[in-house]
C-alpha cells in the first residue's frame, strides 16, 4: 500500500497491465507507470521516482474491530457479489512463471512472507510460520520477532528497544513475555503490563509482505530464506 500524493501532485491510478507478472499501474496525472510491488515509477516523466509506503496489515475483521473501533470496512458494491473473485489465487497455482526460481529450494509459487530491513531480506515459508508462530530472527543487523496470529494475520517488529535486543516468548495466546523484564506484549507490539507499558514502550513495526516466491525473488534478488 503507498500514498498517492508525491512532489506535490495526487495521483490517480489505474491498472495498466502486468509487469514480471506483477500488477502495473498507470496515473492519469503524468502517463507515467508504476510498479505495485516496490511503488516506484519504472516509466514515463516520473520514472525513478518512490511512492511512501503506507503501513498495512492482513487482520479479521474481529481483531480489526478489537484495535480500531472507529475504522470502516470497505464492502463490495451491493449487487455484484457475483463479480469478486474470492479464490482468484487457486486457479492460478499451476500458470507458468516469468521468473526462473529453479536454483532454489522453493517452487516457483509458494506463498511467503517477505521481510526487508536493515539492507537485507528474508522470505519465511507460510508453512514454516503456521509451524511456528513466534520466530525471533535477525535480519541485517537488526532483530526482530515474526509474530503469526493464524492464516496471513502476521506482524512483524523490531524487538530491539533502548538499544537491547528483547527475548519474547509466547505467554498466552494473545501476548508474548520478554525475559528482560517480565513485561507481557500484545499483537500490536506494545507493552501492556510490567515495566514496559509503565514506560508506554511500543515495538516499531516491520513491513511484511505476503507473496508469491518468484515475485518477491525477482524484486529482492539477494534474499534468503529462513531456516534454509
Amino acid at each position: 500500500m503507498w500514498t498517492r500524493t508525491i512532489q506535490g501532485k495526487t495521483l490517480t491510478f489505474h491498472l495498466a497491465g502486468i509487469h514480471n507478472q506483477n500488477f502495473l499501474m498507470r496515473d492519469e496525472e503524468t502517463g507515467s507507470f508504476w510498479q505495485q510491488v516496490t511503488g516506484e515509477c519504472v516509466a514515463g516523466p516520473m520514472r525513478g521516482a518512490q511512492l511512501e509506503r503506507v503501513h498495512n496489515d492482513e487482520l479479521t475483521i474481529a481483531r480489526f474491530r478489537a484495535e480500531s473501533l472507529t475504522g470502516q470496512v470497505l464492502l463490495g458494491e451491493p449487487g455484484h457479489s457475483d463479480s469478486y473473485e474470492r479464490d482468484w489465487e487457486l486457479g492460478i497455482d499451476e500458470l507458468p512463471t516469468v521468473v526462473d526460481t529453479s536454483d532454489s529450494p522453493l517452487p516457483p509459487r509458494a506463498l511467503v512472507a517477505g521481510v526487508a530491513v536493515g539492507g537485507k531480506a528474508r522470505a519465511y515459508e507460510a508453512s514454516r510460520l503456521a509451524a511456528e508462530p513466534v520466530i525471533l530472527d535477525e535480519i541485517g543487523e537488526v532483530p526482530v520477532v515474526l509474530w503469526s496470529g493464524g492464516g496471513r494475520m502476521l506482524r512483524a517488529f523490531e524487538r530491539r528497544v533502548d538499544g537491547k535486543a528483547l527475548l519474547l516468548a509466547p505467554a498466552d495466546g494473545e501476548h508474548l513475555r520478554d525475559a528482560e523484564t517480565g513485561s507481557l506484549w500484545d499483537f500490536r507490539g506494545c507493552a501492556v503490563e510490567g515495566p514496559q507499558a509503565e514506560a508506554k514502550v511500543c515495538m516499531t513495526s516491520v513491513p511484511v509482505l505476503w507473496d508469491y516466491w518468484f515475485d518477491w525473488r525477482a524484486y529482492n534478488p539477494e534474499t534468503d530464506i529462513y531456516g534454509r
